[in-house]
């Protein structure tokens, strides 16, 4: 899942769902005015999940991928061979 997948997911979202995206955003602007130290925070920490998010996808879609070639090709023994 590359960064336009992410980013066509949570505009699709908002779109199906927009008083919650609107009550998202007010709570958004509310924190940035009133409580800057934490509307920080969490804005980095939801950039550092993000990124971590990204990373797992990358890897597991590595994994995946390997693994499809790997039975393609034959050398994942069937578990009856390995007896």
């Amino acid at each position: 899942m590359d960064l336009s997948e992410i980013t066509d997911v949570v505009s699709a979202y908002c779109r199906d769902n927009p008083i919650i995206a609107a009550a998202a955003g007010l709570l958004l602007i509310f924190l940035l005015i009133r409580k800057t130290k934490l509307f920080f925070f969490l804005f980095f920490l939801g950039l550092i999940l993000a990124a971590a998010l990204y990373f797992i996808m990358g890897i597991a879609e590595t994994g995946k991928t390997t693994k499809g070639k790997m039975i393609e090709k034959g050398t994942v023994l069937d578990q009856n061979q390995t007896r």
